[in-house]
C-alpha cells in the first residue's frame, strides 16, 4: 500500500516492535539496502530484545512506516552511550517528520537508560541522512575502523 497524501504527524504512534512486525521490518530493512528474510529477522528481533536492545516502530494508518533500533553500550569510565543502530522510514513517506519523531522517541529512551550521549553511524553515500542528523543537533566526531571476520 502506498500512501501519497501528506502524513498527519499527530496520527503517528511510536511503540516497541513485536514479533508480528517482522514482515514490515524486513521490508523496511530491504528498502535501505539490507535485504533480510522475514524468518531471520524474526529470530534476530527476539535475540536483540532478549539482549536488552529496543526496536521502536512508527505506525501510521495501520502500517509500520519506520523503525529505530536502539542499543545501550556501557563503559567503565563514563555514562553509557546510546547507539542508534538503524533508523529507517519507508521511501514514500520520507521528509514528512517521521524520522524526527523516531529520533525524539529514541532520545527519550536513552535519557531513561541513563545514557550520556548518543551516537549514530551512517554510510558515506547516505548524504540525506547526514544532513538530517546535523539538522537535529548531531555532529561528526570521529572515524570508524572496521575489520570483517572470515567465516
Amino acid at each position: 500500500m502506498t500512501l501519497s497524501a501528506p502524513v498527519e504527524v499527530s496520527r503517528v504512534s511510536i511503540r516497541a516492535a513485536v514479533e508480528t512486525d517482522a514482515a514490515a521490518l524486513a521490508g523496511l530493512v530491504a528498502e535501505v539496502g539490507y535485504p533480510t528474510e522475514e524468518a531471520t529477522l524474526r529470530t534476530r528481533l527476539a535475540d536483540l530484545t532478549a539482549a536488552g536492545d529496543l526496536l521502536l516502530v512508527a505506525e501510521y494508518a495501520g502500517r509500520v512506516v519506520g523503525f529505530a533500533h536502539l542499543h545501550r553500550t556501557p563503559f567503565l569510565h563514563r555514562a553509557p552511550d546510546g547507539r542508534i543502530v538503524t533508523l529507517a522510514v519507508t521511501a514514500d513517506l520520507r521528509s514528512q517528520g517521521l524520522g524526527k519523531q523516531l529520533l525524539q522517541a529514541a532520545e527519550q529512551v536513552f535519557r531513561q537508560w541513563g545514557c550520556g550521549r548518543i551516537e549514530v553511524t551512517s554510510g558515506k553515500p547516505r548524504e540525506a541522512a547526514h544532513r538530517f542528523y546535523l539538522r537535529e543537533g548531531y555532529e561528526e566526531q570521529s572515524k570508524r575502523f572496521v575489520k570483517l571476520l572470515p567465516g
